[in-house]
């Protein structure tokens, strides 16, 4: 075991010591401060390990602390007492957390639009304090001057080269009449050529954004102009005369005004660019912002702020939620049963004591059903069909539900989440029958190589040849089987090689028969693999609040996996008939596998770059990876539990990290997960 390090010691071991030694016992202290005592004996070992030293007398009856002990309390507690007292101070007197965050856009934009998503930017950049300015006018985009903003919102694409330009929205012109409705009629259209001019006036801003079009420059050089938006309504209200704005503003109008509002027809659109400056930590925060404006935004926005209440659905939404789920693929399953058991346990929790959070309670009124598939073309067939909500997918077969779904720029399905992952893209091997004379990548050209398909090692076959100069459709004879029917092959010789993963390789080696191809062969090839969680995208605007619940305990099984592998381990392989053994070696940190559900920007760089070499092979196309993923959602949820999605995002190196004080945050889940409560996990026959 490594030595732990100061960087490991948090103020809450101090706090923690002091009340072992008040209360004079583990139970009782953990009682009074709301961990487990397992939590407690933890903490106190890893504060006695850091200083090398006894710090607490352990008779029976009752704990008190040593000599040491005490002067490390003394000399330290009332740090951890002016750090509670700042807390509460801080929360009285100052609600915001963190560094201004310097948001530039112009009047418009920022009276109406914003308003109506800032909630989104919060979530997106939490723990920064917004703070917003007013840009006066266009000609500021132009400018070669730089002034200091974090982010930039216009109706501009072209800035700086510095910064990188995102379109966000999209909003339709509306011709705004406070007079009579002469240019009402049955389609609600209205074409520029029709509207009398001199009966407008218009925001400068809008003006601008109008005269991009030469044709229009011409005809709108007499109109009025103001400079600010509420200015423009009044001006039209009082004198019954016509603005054009965008559609954005159509509530903020009709809930002051009796007007008409049509939709011109024929003029450019109003475009939303958000302005982020390139090779900045923000770009990963505006990333998710994107991505969220490509789900169904009124649906979005009914979502209420951190203090989520989970409850009572809409007529829409379901009472289940079928998840589909590889059978022979270890990688997926603590995504799916591990979530599963979590789910059950946390149901028949809550249907007797309070809710685990006092700010959050999800409703867990629907029922989680797990059906495995022997294959992930099989599990995006039923998905297309309406019949599974999640599936959650090994890299080809993950690609495969893009480019299917993916249809005239917008999406059916969406990538939420990762089930698990290998940073090390050295978890495959090549196993042969002993007997057999291949000892090199080359020696399999003209080969039957079985392999399941869909999977990682489908994807590393493919990218083997290729490396080669090889073509794995026209240079070996390739066939789908699973671990088991591939074993019988080997032994029967009908194959003359079998791809699969590290673990099942290793399973395999077991028997007499089958010896491994050389690492060195393959080790040039070290390509990372994951496994994607996937979410009907009509489900998702139905549903959203059981697409919560589901990544809420995705994250808590994660937690529950890590913490006590082999228990967890244990209890998953009773579901998937397999041994323990071989679920702790999958995940094994030397092999590099992992379960971490953020979506890290190399996923989406992964992604790319396999769809590119995979296009036209397996049913794959050419898709917009970036917005097909979203993780809109997983920030919510990351949000609810107070842990830190930035770090977690950018982290390879563990899961959570003891610096945001992880096991006091799910210490009141472990109770859950501790108590009476085993449930078993069932899951539907295919």
């Amino acid at each position: 075991m490594n030595k732990i390090k100061l960087e490991d010691i948090t103020l809450n071991h101090i706090k923690i010591l002091k009340a072992v030694d008040d209360c004079g016992s583990f139970s009782k202290a953990a009682e009074k401060l709301g961990y487990s005592q397992a939590l407690i004996s933890k903490k106190v070992k890893q504060i006695e390990d850091y200083f090398g030293v006894i710090l607490l007398n352990r008779p029976p009856g009752s704990i008190c602390l040593t000599n040491k002990g005490n002067k490390l309390i003394s000399q330290t507690i009332n740090i951890v007492e002016t750090v509670e007292n700042l807390q509460e101070e801080f929360q009285a007197t100052f609600s915001a957390e963190g560094e201004d965050l310097i948001l530039g856009a112009t009047n418009l934009i920022l009276e109406v639009w914003l308003k109506q998503y800032i909630q989104r930017f919060q979530l997106c950049f939490s723990g920064r304090n917004i703070k917003e300015i007013t840009i006066k006018n266009n000609i500021f985009f132009s400018n070669s001057q730089v002034i200091e903003m974090d982010l930039l919102l216009n109706s501009c694409s072209g800035y700086k080269e510095k910064h990188h330009c995102t379109r966000l929205t999209t909003h339709k012109m509306l011709l705004v009449s406070f007079t009579a409705s002469k240019y009402l009629n049955e389609h609600s259209l209205v074409k520029i050529n029709d509207i009398d001019l001199a009966d407008i006036v218009l925001l400068d801003e809008v003006y601008q954004e109008l005269s991009k079009d030469d044709f229009l420059m011409n005809k709108l050089s007499g109109v009025k102009i103001l400079s600010n938006y509420q200015d423009v309504l009044n001006y039209a209200s009082e004198n019954k005369k016509l603005t054009i704005l965008p559609d954005f503003c159509q509530f903020n109008i009709i809930s002051q005004y009796k007007v008409l509002t049509l939709t011109i027809q024929d003029i450019n659109e109003y475009g939303i660019y958000l302005h982020v400056p390139r090779f900045s930590e923000l770009l990963i925060s505006a990333e998710s912002l994107v991505r969220s404006f490509r789900l169904d935004q009124n649906n979005l926005e009914s979502l209420p702020n951190v203090n989520l209440i989970l409850g009572c659905y809409s007529s829409t939404e379901k009472n289940f939620l079928k998840i589909g789920i590889q059978s022979d693929s270890i990688g997926q399953f603590v995504a799916g049963y591990g979530t599963k058991h979590i789910s059950d346990l946390q149901r028949a929790y809550s249907s007797l004591e309070q809710p685990i959070f006092k700010n959050l309670e999800i409703n867990r009124d629907f029922e989680l059903q797990i059906i495995p598939f022997p294959s992930g073309e099989q599990m995006n067939q039923k998905m297309k069909q309406g019949e599974l909500d999640i599936c959650i997918l090994d890299d080809i077969s993950l690609l495969n539900n893009g480019s299917h779904f993916f249809d005239d720029l917008s999406f059916g399905s969406k990538l939420i989440g990762i089930a698990s992952y290998n940073i090390l893209g050295q978890d495959i091997n090549i196993v042969m029958h002993k007997d057999s004379s291949i000892n090199t990548v080359q020696d399999l050209k003209g080969k039957r190589i079985s392999t399941l398909f869909g999977s990682n090692a489908h994807r590393f076959i493919i990218t083997l040849f290729d490396l080669y100069n090889m073509d794995v459709s026209k240079d070996c004879r390739l066939v789908n089987e699973n671990p088991r029917k591939a074993s019988k092959s080997l032994a029967d010789k009908t194959i003359d090689a079998y791809v699969c993963c590290h673990t099942f390789a290793s399973i395999l080696e077991g028997y007499a028969f089958v010896k491994k191809l050389l690492l060195s062969q393959t080790f040039s090839l070290r390509i990372p693999s994951i496994r994607g969680i996937v979410c009907r995208s009509q489900f998702i605007k139905e549903n959203p609040k059981i697409v919560i619940a589901y990544l809420h305990d995705l994250v808590v099984a994660n937690y529950w996996f890590n913490s006590s592998p082999l228990k967890a381990a244990d209890m998953l392989a009773k579901v998937i008939d397999m041994k323990t053994t071989q679920v702790n070696q999958f995940f094994n940190p030397v092999f590099g596998n992992r379960i971490d559900p953020t979506l890290k920007p190399q996923w989406s760089w992964l992604l790319k770059t396999l769809n590119r070499r995979l296009e036209g092979k397996y049913g794959i196309s050419l898709f917009d990876v970036d917005f097909w993923i979203d993780d809109y959602f997983l920030r919510l949820v990351y949000n609810l539990l107070n842990l830190d999605y930035h770090f977690h995002q950018v982290s390879f190196t563990s899961e959570f990290s003891s610096s945001y004080f992880v096991e006091e945050q799910f210490s009141r889940h472990m109770k859950v997960f501790s108590n009476k409560y085993d449930l078993p996990i069932q899951y539907e026959d295919e």
